[in-house]
């Protein structure tokens, strides 16, 4: 026989479902209001921040970053830094984030009810400028040790040694726990530093001795060639491959390292002066007819040459010097083909001495026919026309040229081959294609169409009419070839 569950029994059931039901709502909202707020029992820096946005937290850390000093004593004198002043930097956003990791998960929220946590702030320290800061202290104090030095004398070609001298040197150590100290904690800090007279780590003649095995290293002599033209390293070169070890960087904290010729440094003058070497390739030009065929080659090009050795020779050098040698060596080349662009040129202009484009104007001057022609293309517009070229040492020139300028009449003045000087005015429509060589009227002539003593003075002389003609026709930029 069953037995039923008597009325208070129902009644303490219900009770505890709905305290089960009260406490899952509550938690669930405890754990939604704390994924983007602080959690209880986190501080930062020792100051409570529960219930604070990220970004609340972060702000609120500048603020007290701004605040926080460090009070340091030299000698009964007090000098107050803040932390800009230490070289110190706070980061408020990381130290935020820090303080918000457990938030990211609802068993870190809940471990919040029963812990407690503190988050230190986040901080660096720029040790140059901590430094720095202990060296004003210490000048404010008494004249400061001074270490000597090696360095690049002002012409950059040669190492020279500032001397040392004693003085007094403070242990900025504690000055940089405090520093960093003020910094975690976001509190202000004392600190008590006392000089003490010393003697230079780095003396002089430790300087100087550094000072001439580095320019003995720039004594060592470095030419490459590439079989024409020799690329010799100059002083200043060398001196800015040296390096000189501080103390601390090599043979213990009070001592300059052994000068030595930096590997990266001599490899990257050697790749410069091989580059510097290269030579490009010049394009050539095809010309082409209508058809896309090549007909005939406008310029061949040239190949270029490219260094393929520079990192063999820049290990070989680094090695030869490091041994106390100079070095002489080769570069090798690889062949660079040249490409070829194409231009085209009229059909038929293959045949004759200029390969002109479509319609292209040109002048051809026929020095073996006494002759100038006037094309477009490959078609002739004007011409043969006769004419007279230069007379025997004083010929006409022969080459590719272009129109240069136009006077329509001048006076023409010259010496002739004895030297006797010679005035001719009114000369008529004269182009210009090459320093004082035209192409002009000749009104003073009874016939044209030969060549020899008599003739002119360089320039072609044609009748003037054709003058004329070539003068109206042709344009500054028109090429114009003289040739036999």
């Amino acid at each position: 026989m069953m037995r039923t569950l008597s009325t208070r029994m129902k009644w303490i059931l219900g009770v505890v479902a709905g305290l089960v039901v009260l406490v899952a709502g509550a938690t669930a909202g405890y754990a939604a209001y704390f994924a983007d707020h602080a959690l209880p029992g986190v501080t930062v820096a020792g100051v409570a921040v529960t219930g604070q946005t990220q970004q609340e937290v972060a702000d609120a850390l500048r603020q007290r970053a701004e605040g926080i000093a460090v009070a340091v004593d030299v000698d009964g004198t007090t000098t107050t830094a803040s932390l800009a002043d230490l070289g110190v930097s706070v980061d408020a956003e990381a130290t935020a984030a820090a303080a918000f990791e457990p938030n990211s998960s609802v068993a870190g929220r809940l471990r919040a009810l029963v812990s407690h946590r503190d988050v230190p702030a986040v901080a660096t320290t720029d040790e140059a400028a901590l430094a720095s800061f202990a060296d004003g202290l210490s000048a404010a104090a008494g004249t400061p040790v001074q270490d000597a030095t090696v360095a690049l004398a002002e012409d950059g070609t040669s190492f020279q040694a500032t001397p040392a001298s004693p003085g007094i040197r403070l242990d900025a150590s504690p000055l940089a726990d405090a520093a960093g100290t003020a910094a975690s904690t976001l509190a202000s800090q004392t600190v008590a530093l006392r000089p003490e007279e010393v003697q230079p780590a780095v003396t002089t003649e430790d300087a100087r001795a550094a000072a001439d095995a580095a320019n003995a290293l720039v004594a060592l002599d470095v030419t490459l060639t590439d079989g024409i033209t020799d690329f010799t390293a100059t002083p200043a070169d060398k001196a800015s491959w040296v390096t000189i070890p501080a103390p601390g960087d090599e043979g213990g904290a009070d001592a300059l390292g052994t000068p030595a010729f930096d590997r990266d440094k001599v490899a990257a003058w050697v790749l410069k002066t091989g580059e510097s070497s290269n030579e490009d390739p010049v394009a050539g030009v095809n010309n082409v007819n209508s058809r896309g065929d090549v007909v005939s080659v406008a310029s061949a090009g040239e190949p270029g040459w490219k260094v393929s050795n520079a990192d063999v020779v820049a290990r070989a050098v680094f090695d030869s010097l490091s041994k106390g040698q100079s070095f002489s060596g080769d570069f090798d080349y690889d062949r660079v083909e040249q490409e070829f662009t194409t231009q085209l040129i009229a059909d038929g202009a293959e045949n004759l001495v200029y390969q002109a484009a479509p319609g292209e104007k040109w002048i051809d001057i026929d020095l073996s026919n006494y002759t100038v022609s006037a094309y477009e293309g490959a078609t002739i517009v004007r011409g043969p026309v006769s004419m007279v070229p230069g007379m025997p040492g004083l010929e006409t020139v022969t080459g590719t040229y272009h129109v240069t300028r136009q006077v329509a009449s001048e006076t023409m003045r010259g010496n002739d081959l004895d030297g006797t000087p010679y005035v001719t005015p009114n000369v008529p429509w004269a182009t210009y294609f090459y320093s004082g060589y035209a192409l002009h009227g000749a009104p003073w002539r009874t016939s044209f169409g030969w060549g020899g003593p008599g003739g002119s003075h360089g320039c072609v002389n044609m009748p003037v009419d054709e003058a004329k003609w070539i003068y109206d026709w042709a344009e500054i930029g028109t090429t114009v070839v003289s040739h036999y």
